[in-house]
């Protein structure tokens, strides 16, 4: 199979690759400083100084543009493959096809208008603005939705667990940046307004974090002082440690551990999948800012009675 055409055997397997992750529900990762996996985000993908190996590959792009639930994604990897298109008569084709088979009205469009214009430089500068906005305007919405959920819980007006399982779920769907996703689970963690239950939910939760995530999870509790409180979230992550202990190898010894498992433990001894992005892929189709879901308490009380927070409070937490 010839490169001249912009189709190899390489690129076939890497199109089948990014495949089996979408259907295994495994996120799209790219290798990161001191060869470390980092999700792939929109940003990667839109970037012309970022060579992405991989996800470089036209075939590679056709998949994510067609596959990935979450528009951002599937727009960025489409612009990205545009390039291919311009230079290669099969792989236009190809991406024509893309811009038929993929579930996102917006990846079309952008697709269609990138055809009609000859892949001028004019049409991709307006296609990555319109992406660049896009990517925006969903984090916002997901970032209100959390305030919103935030205030809900702490006037007690939400459920512990239903808050964890909705901030989860923003969180990865809002495509956040993983320094705001871990600060955001760092100051919930550290916050006294927040009840402990909320804390121990997110500890059990811990397979749905991203990476990053979860080692700044683990070794916040195992370095917090020797507190009431913490102690119960050390022992809470001990015992998940010891469950995964148990589930890597099922004939081994009872017997608790004594000492906190480190973060390396957990990295290297357990089976809890430090590459899951928390439900990456497992996203709406179409996100719109405005949709009443994503704000279910979009009012804004002047000051919380619970804990004390005021709106700039809050806010500041999400900024």
């Amino acid at each position: 199979m010839s490169r001249h055409h912009g189709i190899s055997y390489d690129g076939l397997k890497y199109a089948l690759n990014i495949k089996e992750s979408y259907q295994s529900g495994e996120p799209l990762t790219v290798m990161g400083a001191a060869k470390q996996p980092r999700l792939l985000m929109p940003e990667h993908l839109l970037s012309n100084d970022l060579a992405l190996m991989q996800y470089d590959d036209p075939l590679a792009l056709a998949v994510i543009a067609t596959r990935d639930p979450e528009s951002p994604m599937a727009l960025a990897a489409a612009i990205r493959m545009g390039p291919h298109a311009k230079c290669k008569e099969l792989i236009t084709g190809v991406f024509e096809v893309v811009s038929d088979a993929t579930k996102h009205e917006l990846v079309a469009d952008c697709a269609k208008l990138l055809t009609k214009n000859a892949f001028s430089p004019e049409a991709f500068h307006l296609v990555r603005t319109r992406a660049s906005n896009h990517v925006v305007e969903i984090r916002e919405a997901y970032r209100r939705a959390m305030a919103g959920n935030l205030r809900a819980l702490l006037d007690g007006k939400m459920a512990a667990r239903e808050f964890v399982e909705e901030f989860i779920e923003l969180a990865s769907n809002g495509n956040l940046r993983i320094d705001i996703y871990r600060r955001l689970v760092m100051k919930l963690m550290r916050s006294d307004a927040v009840r402990p239950s909320v804390k121990f939910m997110l500890l059990e939760r811990l397979d749905r974090f991203p990476q990053m995530v979860k080692l700044q999870i683990v070794n916040e509790v195992n370095s917090a002082p020797e507190t009431p409180e913490y102690q119960t979230l050390k022992q809470e992550l001990r015992w998940i440690y010891d469950a995964k202990q148990k589930q890597q190898n099922p004939q081994a010894s009872t017997k608790t551990t004594v000492s906190h498992p480190s973060a390396a433990d957990l990295m290297s001894r357990s089976q809890i999948d430090f590459g899951a992005a928390a439900g990456m892929h497992r996203r709406n189709s179409v996100i719109k800012p405005a949709e009443p879901s994503l704000n279910r308490y979009a009012a804004n009380p002047p000051i919380m009675r619970s804990g004390g927070f005021s709106s700039r409070e809050l806010s500041s937490w999400l900024n």
